[in-house]
């Protein structure tokens, strides 16, 4: 077997795992838990030069937190500066300036440091629209491509394969299958795992709404009945 056919063989491989892993990068970066690596194209500029934000900030959940990144500034002077180059790409996170007590371990004792809380919005009816569309349209996109790149292999290895033995084209033709195989089982697994993620996201905010609604109507009755109870009659009125 040509050693072309093997590298073509290769190199598709290599172009389904990039283009799934697009799918996943920009499943990341459509927000509905918090995602660290949401971060990571952000660049904030410190007295002029783009830096990345790992280099200005340490970044991170809390246990029992899955709804917010909390960002504390290397130099507390950059706050601002990070807190607007996070808007810029990302302008859905609700930001929050908080202080809290730290103990960096290093004998100067405990300090109050500032730290940006970053929140992820609730996913109400018209985000859940906009998530799902997103999800949808990146996942077509990636199907796309992956099928592009599939069409180009099968042409490459037509041309290729003219001298070869039909098993030998046999056995590629099979190593292409599961190749292609493999990369949609996980592009598909990456799709449904967003979307499961979106809609349960929109089914707490339903449960939440519900539950705020419900709240209000009970202390609506006990306002009504503390007033109605607290009424008496008059001695004219009796």
């Amino acid at each position: 077997m040509k050693r072309a056919i093997i590298n073509q063989l290769g190199q598709l491989s290599e172009q389904l795992k990039a283009y799934v892993g697009a799918l996943n990068y920009r499943y990341l970066n459509l927000c509905v838990k918090a995602e660290e690596a949401s971060l990571l194209p952000i660049q904030v500029p410190i007295e002029g030069e783009p830096k990345n934000l790992e280099d200005v900030a340490y970044a991170g959940k809390r246990n029992g937190d899955d709804y917010s990144i909390y960002v504390i500034p290397k130099i507390q002077d950059d706050m601002r500066d990070i807190a607007d180059a996070v808007r810029s790409y990302h302008p859905e996170f609700i930001q929050e300036i908080q202080k809290e007590t730290v103990d960096p371990q290093d004998g100067s004792g405990e300090q109050e440091v500032q730290l940006l809380r970053l929140k992820m919005p609730e996913v109400n009816d018209d985000r859940y629209d906009v998530l799902k569309q997103g999800a949808n349209t990146f996942y077509d996109m990636c199907k796309a491509d992956m099928e592009k790149a599939r069409m180009e292999a099968d042409m490459q290895f037509a041309a290729l394969g003219i001298d070869e033995k039909p098993e030998d084209m046999d056995k590629v033709k099979k190593g292409v299958d599961e190749t292609c195989d493999m990369w949609t089982k996980k592009r598909d697994q990456l799709h449904d795992e967003k979307l499961k993620e979106i809609e349960d996201a929109h089914n707490k905010w339903i449960t939440d709404q519900q539950a705020t609604a419900q709240k209000k109507q009970e202390d609506d009755a006990a306002h009504n009945w503390d007033v109605g109870s607290s009424m008496r009659m008059t001695p004219d009125e009796e």
